[in-house]
């Protein structure tokens, strides 16, 4: 921790905390954490922001070459070193902090500008279990433990009834962080949620949020930071007030476990040539804070609507012939679409509005369960992870790996277009579950985990750090 930083309390008002936002939504990031790109540093002779003369403007926009470009080219350049498989990932909007949550119950902070830019190399053992890309390894920022209590002492509590309660390690199977690495929230074992600080007195746990009776599979901070979503293992969804830390509402209808939750995107359709120079740039990563899906281990998606608390959830139906299975799912990127990976090596599309089967893209033999699914933002690509290797799909190519409620038995008929290949292999992971992707705002990087997150399948413990490029 650098000798510039102060002590901030907690307990403050949230609106306090969060004063480096700005009226349209940007943030602010303190000096210490500056982006050693040039491109996204300010200009010698811009004005420094009004707010405070030590912080600075962030440049979130997308260059636009990504949102029209033919495919991508993703190739790993770092990996991050870790012990035991990988369960949750969060990261800052910036992607200057990067949180790992693993099965041995401690969470690492990872300096990703740092490992980018070659700070440290792999050694030569290391660089044997990866591809040739790979040479960098992960710079360590700091570690803490994720610990569960059965309570908080009392002045009046007895040593001898402290022991029965004393904390453990617990696998980190959520995590989630705040915007500006303020504070994080991780999931437990037994149910509970703890908030604990990572930019000042990093790993200390300052509440603790308890409802959940099994593990906390899924954690989404809302996009006004003021609240969560928590899923567990006891199939309940709740959202939680984080400034009082009680409970706002409790999402009723899943059947399983929970395996995942996200925002729909808000779409801002980009348009060649109409920018001016004081106009803002386009960006894909805004999100709907009123609309959510969640999905459960036996393959139910649920949709919800944070304006109509009395409504049930819509859901999507599962197509015929699919097993009732999904670790992932995504919106695309206009958020009219949604895809879900599912055990038998498919990823099934559906129509948001109507909560129709559209089509399914089904892998190549013997790939193994599709473990999770993003999307990319030119609104035809999504990236599959299953276990043979993760995938670069154009959902617009007509293949015979595409299936749709016309096809017969769900195999694609013969045609002229079966020698046609609708993906491209992403290098790095081969032969274990892949936990977690995430891609940066800007669309220029990318994070892969692999883990089995609890459930189900091989790790091979890998943590690559992607860099991506346009292929116009």
């Amino acid at each position: 921790m650098s000798s510039d930083e102060e002590d901030i309390d907690l307990n403050e008002d949230t609106a306090s905390q969060l004063g480096t936002i700005t009226d349209d939504g940007n943030d602010l990031m303190d000096i210490e954490d500056p982006l050693p790109s040039t491109q996204n540093s300010p200009a010698a002779t811009s004005s420094p922001p009004q707010n405070s003369p030590n912080t600075r403007q962030l440049d979130l926009n997308i260059n636009p070459q990504l949102l029209t470009c033919k495919s991508y080219d993703c190739v790993p350049l770092a990996a991050a070193v870790h012990p035991s498989p990988i369960s949750s990932l969060a990261t800052t909007p910036c992607y200057r902090w990067i949180l790992t949550g693993s099965e041995d119950g401690y969470i690492r902070k990872w300096d990703f500008f740092a490992s980018m830019n070659g700070k440290t190399s792999l050694t030569q053992a290391q660089r044997h279990y990866h591809v040739d890309s790979v040479t960098l390894a992960g710079v360590l920022s700091s570690w803490w433990e994720n610990e569960e209590t059965n309570g908080i002492r009392n002045s009046t509590e007895s040593d001898e009834a402290m022991q029965l309660s004393e904390p453990k390690l617990s696998p980190v199977y959520s995590l989630d962080i705040h915007s500006e690495a303020l504070w994080a929230l991780q999931g437990c074992e037994n149910g509970s949620i703890n908030l604990t600080s990572v930019r000042h007195d990093e790993g200390k746990c300052h509440h603790v949020l308890r409802s959940h009776t099994g593990p906390v599979s899924v954690l989404m901070i809302t996009p006004s930071q003021t609240g969560v979503i928590s899923g567990s293992w006891d199939k309940s969804v709740l959202e939680w007030d984080l400034n009082t830390g009680s409970i706002v509402r409790s999402y009723d209808g899943h059947n399983s476990q929970l395996s995942c939750a996200l925002f729909q995107p808000l779409y801002s359709p980009y348009v060649p040539d109409t920018l001016d120079d004081e106009q803002q740039g386009p960006r894909w990563n805004e999100r709907n804070q009123n609309v959510f899906m969640t999905t459960s281990i036996d393959g139910q998606c649920l949709l919800w609507d944070r304006r109509e608390p009395d409504k049930d959830a819509r859901k999507l139906k599962v197509p015929d012939r699919t097993p009732p299975w999904c670790l992932s799912a995504c919106w695309s990127a206009d958020g009219s679409k949604i895809y879900m990976g599912r055990r038998n090596g498919t990823v099934d599309e559906y129509d948001y509005a109507s909560q129709k089967w559209i089509q399914t893209f089904r892998m190549p033999a013997n790939s193994g369960p599709v473990s999770y699914v993003t999307s990319m933002p030119n609104g035809k690509h999504i990236i599959c992870a299953s276990n043979d290797n993760i995938r670069l799909w154009n959902t617009t190519i007509e293949s015979s790996f595409t299936i749709r409620p016309e096809t017969e038995l769900g195999f694609a008929k013969p045609s002229k277009i079966s020698s046609v290949i609708p993906f491209s292999i992403l290098s790095g992971h081969h032969g274990g579950t892949v936990s977690h992707i995430s891609i940066d705002p800007t669309c220029k990087y990318m994070i892969t985990t692999s883990g089995n997150r609890g459930w189900d399948g091989t790790s091979t413990n890998a943590c690559l750090f992607y860099d991506i490029s346009p292929i116009l």
